[in-house]
């Protein structure tokens, strides 16, 4: 087994995914001491081309560094590694930076099984591309106890210079980045369904790229304003209503209906607009909308 390198320098990436190779290349370009570890060797092979340090196992790359970042899918996957490879005894005196994705529970229980072992936990999540790791426009999500934090800030640092500190709830990185992903996600869904109604009605893509640049302008202060309403309980002024907005809808989706898509992206927003009318928001902007989301309708 490696022994535990003794210094900022050094750390340990397990998974060496996209995400998981981007931060080890992003640690030895910073001139760290890396020791990575992934099932397929091949991956760790490119890796220890660049200056890394290959483990043989899971408990190797654990064993090697004080801290260690674990990258993987989800934590079943984590959990799979730590039963097979019976880690338990491993995690006493260790740092563990966890960048995986998990449910809520999932990640409550994964802190009580490291710090019932001994161990250390910063939680966290991965905001960006592996190609912004390092660089200004990089975003890192972190909670976990001040202390441990403060132990693994060179670390962050270096993944992300403006890291955030979302305090102690280890819960908190996985909820922020599901709101991001929403917002994200839903944007880039409703991008694709647009070029499907486009080629559909026989519209060039490279016009439909073109007015969207010009449409999608507004996108960014647009997405400020509302958030900013609903901070500051503003959700009543309005230049566009709910309703307004719903029959813009109705409108895309009779549209989806004569062109032959397939109008499941449609089907959703109609049936927001329509539980938003039932409560009493059609007036409202919107932000309001805010409102529809809050908690599960009987």
């Amino acid at each position: 087994m490696n022994k535990p390198v003794d210094s900022d320098r050094g750390v340990s990436v397990i998974g060496l995914g996209a995400m998981g190779t981007g931060i080890a290349r992003t640690f030895i370009h910073a001139g760290c001491q890396v020791s990575v570890w992934n099932r397929s060797r091949g991956k760790v092979d490119a890796l220890v081309a660049e200056g890394a340090a290959g483990c043989a196992s899971p408990e190797d790359a654990v064993r090697a560094n004080d801290r260690v970042v674990v990258c993987l899918t989800d934590y079943e996957a984590w959990k799979t590694i730590i039963d097979t490879n019976g880690l338990d005894t491993c995690f006493e005196d260790r740092c563990l930076i966890q960048l995986t994705t998990g449910t809520l529970d999932r990640v409550r229980e994964h802190e009580q099984y490291i710090l019932g072992h001994g161990g250390r936990l910063a939680d966290g999540a991965v905001m960006c591309y592996p190609r912004d790791l390092g660089t200004e426009t990089s975003s890192l999500l972190m909670a976990g106890a001040p202390d441990v934090l403060e132990e693994c800030d060179s670390l962050l640092s270096m993944l992300a210079p403006s890291w955030t500190n979302l305090g102690e709830d280890v819960r908190k990185p996985t909820i922020l980045s599901r709101a991001l992903m929403v917002d994200v996600g839903l944007s880039l869904i409703g991008v694709v369904n647009g070029v499907a109604l486009a080629r559909a009605g026989g519209i060039s893509l490279d016009v439909f790229l073109e007015h969207t640049r010009n449409v999608g302008s507004i996108i960014p202060e647009e997405k400020i304003r509302l958030i900013e309403a609903i901070r500051d309980g503003n959700t009543s002024e309005t230049q566009a209503s709910i309703n307004a907005w719903g029959e813009g809808q109705k409108a895309v989706r009779s549209v989806a209906k004569a062109l032959g898509t397939n109008r499941i992206l449609q089907d959703a927003v109609s049936s927001i607009f329509e539980e938003a009318e039932r409560i009493g928001l059609g007036q409202d902007d919107l932000a309001a909308l805010e409102k529809v989301f809050e908690s599960e309708q009987d």
